[in-house]
C-alpha cells in the first residue's frame, strides 16, 4: 500500500505534470475546423489532427490524442451532432496518439492486430493505453451511416500498426507521422520510422483518386504534399541505396560495414534544401534510410 508521504508526492508530481502540459497546450495554436466533404471534417488542435465523419447517427473520429485534447475534440464534434462519437480509430500504436479514450466509454476503439503487442511491453507514459474492441490484419471497412471508412495496411511506417485510413466515396485519406509540410520530420523523431515501408505507403497511397490527403500533424490536405513526399523518399532510398550497392559491389556483402559512419553525412538532396530542418535533419534520414535497406525495419 503507498504512504501518505508517496501519495502526496504522486499527486504534486501529477499537479505539476498537469500544468506544465496545460501551459504547453495554451501555446499552440487556436483549434482549425476545416470541411471536407457532406458529413466530412478535418479538425487540427494542440499540433494533432483528427478526422471527423457525421452520417446518420453514427460519429466516427480518429485519434483524441490526450486527455486534454479529447474533451476539445468532444466539444467540437457537439457543433456538428447531437449524436455521441461511436467509432474511435487509431492510426498506430505510438502513445501520443492513442491516449483520451477514455472519455468515450460507449464507443468502438480499432487498431491494427499490431497494436497490442505493443500496449503490453509497457504502460503509457502520460495517458492509459486504450482498450481496443476492433483489430483488422490488412483490410476493414467501417460503415458509419452510409459512409464507408476503409482502414488499409500496407505493411510498417511509422511503426507496426500503421493504419491508412481512406473515404472512397469522397476521395479523402488520411495517414499519421508519414511525411509533413514542406518539412523533413525533425531528427529526433526518426529512429523509429522504417524507411523503406513509409516508402512503400505514400507511393502506393499517391496514386490514388484523392481529392484530400491528410497527414496528422499538418493542416493541409493538397494531395500535392503527398506526392512531393513520396518523390522525397523515392530519390532518398536511390540516393542511398546507390552507395550501398556500390560498397558492395567493389568490397563484397561486408563492405557495407565500413560505410556505416560515413555515408549519412555524403547524402546532398538539394532539390529539397528549402524544406524546413533540412540542414539539420537530412543526415539522419539517410542514416535511417541506410538501416530500413540494409536491415528492412
Amino acid at each position: 500500500m503507498m504512504s501518505k508521504g508517496l501519495r502526496r508526492t504522486a499527486t504534486l508530481l501529477a499537479a505539476a505534470c498537469a500544468a506544465t502540459v496545460g501551459a504547453y497546450a495554451q501555446q499552440m495554436p487556436a483549434p482549425v475546423a476545416n470541411q471536407l466533404a457532406d458529413g466530412v471534417y478535418y479538425w487540427s488542435a494542440m499540433g494533432y489532427g483528427s478526422l471527423v465523419v457525421v452520417s446518420g447517427q453514427d460519429v466516427l473520429v480518429t485519434e483524441p490524442a490526450n486527455d486534454l485534447r479529447a474533451p476539445m475534440l468532444r466539444d467540437y464534434v457537439a457543433t456538428l451532432t447531437d449524436h455521441p462519437i461511436s467509432h474511435i480509430v487509431m492510426t498506430h500504436e505510438h502513445y501520443d496518439h492513442v491516449g483520451g479514450t477514455s472519455l468515450f466509454p460507449d464507443a468502438t476503439v480499432y487498431c491494427h492486430v499490431n497494436c497490442q503487442p505493443i500496449f503490453d511491453l509497457a504502460d503509457a507514459p502520460f495517458d492509459d493505453v486504450p482498450e481496443v474492441d476492433e483489430t483488422f490484419t490488412d483490410f476493414m471497412r467501417i460503415m458509419v451511416g452510409d459512409t464507408a471508412v476503409e482502414l488499409h495496411y500496407l505493411g510498417p511506417g511509422d511503426g507496426d500498426a500503421t493504419t491508412v485510413v481512406y473515404l472512397p466515396g469522397e476521395k479523402i485519406v488520411l495517414t499519421s507521422d508519414m511525411y509533413e509540410d514542406q518539412a523533413l520530420t525533425g531528427a529526433a523523431w526518426v529512429d523509429d520510422k522504417n524507411y523503406t515501408g513509409t516508402r512503400k505507403i505514400l507511393n502506393t497511397i499517391s496514386e490514388w483518386d484523392l481529392e484530400h490527403a491528410l497527414t496528422a500533424h499538418s493542416v493541409s490536405t493538397d494531395p500535392q504534399v503527398l506526392r512531393d513526399n513520396a518523390q522525397y523518399y523515392n530519390d532518398l532510398y536511390e540516393a542511398v541505396f546507390q552507395q550501398l550497392k556500390q560498397a558492395r559491389d567493389e568490397g563484397g556483402p561486408f563492405a557495407v560495414f565500413g560505410v556505416i559512419d560515413s555515408l549519412p553525412g555524403s547524402i546532398q538532396l538539394d532539390q529539397y534544401s528549402d524544406w524546413a530542418n533540412y540542414d539539420t535533419a537530412i543526415a539522419s534520414h539517410a542514416r535511417r534510410m541506410m538501416f530500413s535497406i540494409f536491415h528492412a525495419d
